[in-house]
């Protein structure tokens, strides 16, 4: 059996439509792996954002306790007395100032907040020599 010169195979026409372009489900599934990837970025960015505001929070949390304590030596033992005060719904501020022992009255100063949903706190101890 004797073949046309200018007759294509089988093999020849599949090649030269496959170097055409991409087949529609070839599209889909390259949109669909970067569908899923593009989900992942974006699962990551919010869970940074979630973790950089909580390290915020606790940030100001521990300069308001070490504040607290600097006003508490400040006032001395005479004038070191026990509070609280809220800043707003974020943060309750929460201090104690025990009674004078051997020259000594201890001081705790304590900052709470949430967390996204979990109640966080911070507490730093101190002392006032009288």
């Amino acid at each position: 059996m004797r073949r046309h010169p200018l007759s294509i195979s089988h093999a020849s026409r599949n090649a030269e439509r496959a170097s055409r372009g991409f087949t529609l489900v070839e599209v889909l599934v390259a949109l669909v792996v970067v569908a899923v990837g593009l989900l992942g970025v974006a699962g990551v960015c919010a869970t940074a954002v979630r973790s950089a505001n909580g390290a915020e929070r606790a940030r100001e949390a521990v300069v308001r306790t070490r504040s607290r304590l600097a006003l508490l030596q400040a006032a001395g033992c005479s004038g070191a007395t026990a509070g609280e005060q809220w800043q707003g719904t974020r943060l309750i501020e929460r201090w104690s100032v025990g009674p004078a022992l051997n020259g000594v009255r201890l001081l705790e100063a304590r900052a709470e907040w949430d967390d996204a949903g979990r109640r966080r706190s911070v507490s730093i101890p101190g002392a006032l020599l009288c």
